[in-house]
C-alpha cells in the first residue's frame, strides 16, 4: 500500500480503539456502534476489498465503500435508520461487484474439494461482507419499522457483531495459503473441514445467540475452538517459514484466547444469571478478537507485498500483546491508561505499516 492509503488506515484503526474509551469522558454516550464499525467495516471490509482488487490504492469502487461505510456507521451512530439501511444496501452491492468480479456470482468452488481452501476463504469473506450488509439493513428495517420479527436479540447492536466475521476469514485465507499440502491427502482433507466448520459453525453460533440457547452455544463454541486448535496446529507444522508467519501465529493464539473467553464467559451465564466480572470478560473477548487475531491479519495484509520488513517480530509482538491484554483493558476504568493505550496503539500500527522493507 502507498503512503496515504496506510495514513487513512492507521487514522481509521485509531478512531476506532478512540471510539470504544470516548464514554469515560463524554458519560451519557454509547460510541459502541462507532467502535466496531469503524474497524470492522470502514477499515477491515476496505483493506478486504483493496486486497481482493491486488491494488496498493484505493480504486474508484474501495473509495466508494469507505466512504460510504463512513456515513453508515455515523447514521447508525446518530440513529439515522432509513438513511443507514440504505447505505447498507448500496455498501452490498459494491461488495458483491467486486466479488463477481474477482470470483463469480456462484460460490460453486465451496464445493469442490480439489478448489483452494486459501480461494474458498477469500470468497467466503467476501460474501459474508455483503451479506452481512444486506442482512443488516433488514434487521434495521424490522426492529425501528416493520416490527415483523420480535427478539430482544433482533438488533443493530448485536447483528453488528457479525461483521467482524469477514475479516477473520480473511486472515484465514492468507494463513491457508501459507500451509504446504505437500500432496498429503489428509492435510487437503482437514483443510477442507476446517472451511466447513468454521463458517458453518459461526452461522449457527449466531442463530444460537438469537435464540437465546445457552447449551447449544457452549455447544458451537467448543466444536470451534476445537478445530482453532486444529488449524493452529496445521498452521504451526505445515505453514512457510517466512516473516508473516510469526505474527499470525500471534494472531492465533489471540484467536485462541478468543474461544476460551467466549466459552468462559457462556459458562459463567449457564450457571450465574448475571455474573459479576462478566462485563470486563466480555470487554477483554472484544478486544482480544478485534485488535489481536482480526488486527494482525489486517497488517499482514497491509505489508502482503514488502515482506521481509525491517523489525524485531518478537518485540513488536510482545509489545503488541501487552496493549491488548493489560493497557487496553485497564483502560476501560482509568482514563489516563485510555490515552495510553491509544497513543501505544497508534504507535504500533505505525511500526507495522511503516517500516521499510528489506528487499
Amino acid at each position: 500500500m502507498n503512503t496515504s492509503t496506510k495514513t487513512i488506515f492507521i487514522a481509521t484503526m485509531t478512531a476506532a480503539l478512540f471510539f470504544g474509551f470516548l464514554h469515560l469522558f463524554v458519560p451519557g454516550h454509547n460510541f459502541e456502534r462507532l467502535h466496531i464499525f469503524l474497524f470492522n467495516l470502514t477499515g477491515g471490509g476496505t483493506i478486504i476489498l483493496m486486497y481482493t482488487e491486488e491494488r496498493k490504492s484505493f480504486s474508484a469502487g474501495t473509495a466508494a465503500f469507505f466512504m460510504l461505510s463512513l456515513l453508515y456507521a455515523i447514521a447508525a451512530f446518530l440513529r439515522y435508520y432509513a438513511f443507514a439501511a440504505a447505505i447498507a444496501v448500496v455498501l452490498a452491492l459494491v461488495v458483491e461487484a467486486i466479488r463477481v468480479k474477482r470470483f463469480a456470482f456462484s460460490p460453486a468452488d465451496f464445493f469442490r474439494g480439489l478448489a483452494s481452501v486459501q480461494s474458498k476463504f477469500h470468497q467466503a469473506a467476501l460474501l459474508c461482507l455483503s451479506l452481512g450488509l444486506f442482512i443488516s439493513a433488514l434487521v434495521i428495517l424490522n426492529h425501528e419499522y416493520w416490527k415483523i420479527l420480535s427478539s430482544p436479540k433482533l438488533t443493530l447492536d448485536v447483528f453488528f457483531l457479525g461483521f467482524s466475521f469477514p475479516v477473520s476469514l480473511i486472515t484465514m485465507s492468507v494463513m491457508f495459503g501459507m500451509i504446504q499440502e505437500n500432496g498429503r491427502l489428509l492435510v487437503r482433507i482437514l483443510k477442507n473441514i476446517s472451511f466447513w466448520v468454521v463458517n458453518l459453525g459461526v452461522i449457527i453460533f449466531f442463530v444460537f445467540i438469537l435464540l437465546e440457547m445457552l447449551y447449544a452455544e457452549l455447544a458451537a463454541a467448543g466444536a470451534l475452538f476445537i478445530i482453532v486448535i486444529v488449524i493452529f496446529i496445521l498452521y504451526v507444522r505445515l505453514g512457510i517459514q517466512i516473516q508473516p508467519k510469526a505474527f499470525l501465529t500471534s494472531g492465533m493464539s489471540f484467536l485462541i484466547m478468543t474461544a476460551i473467553t467466549g466459552i468462559i464467559y457462556i459458562l459463567m451465564h449457564v450457571f450465574i444469571p448475571q455474573p459479576a466480572g462478566g462485563k470486563l470478560l466480555l470487554k477483554l473477548h472484544a478486544l482480544i478478537s478485534l485488535y489481536g487475531w482480526n488486527l494482525n491479519g489486517l497488517a499482514v495484509i497491509c505489508r502482503n507485498d514488502d515482506f521481509p520488513i525491517k523489525l524485531h517480530s518478537g518485540r513488536v509482538i510482545l509489545f503488541h500483546w501487552i496493549i491488548v491484554t493489560v493497557i487496553a483493558p485497564l483502560g476501560f476504568y482509568f482514563r489516563p491508561m485510555s490515552v495510553a493505550a491509544v497513543m501505544m496503539y497508534g504507535a504500533f500500527l505505525y511500526v507495522i505499516l511503516f517500516t521499510r522493507s528489506s528487499s
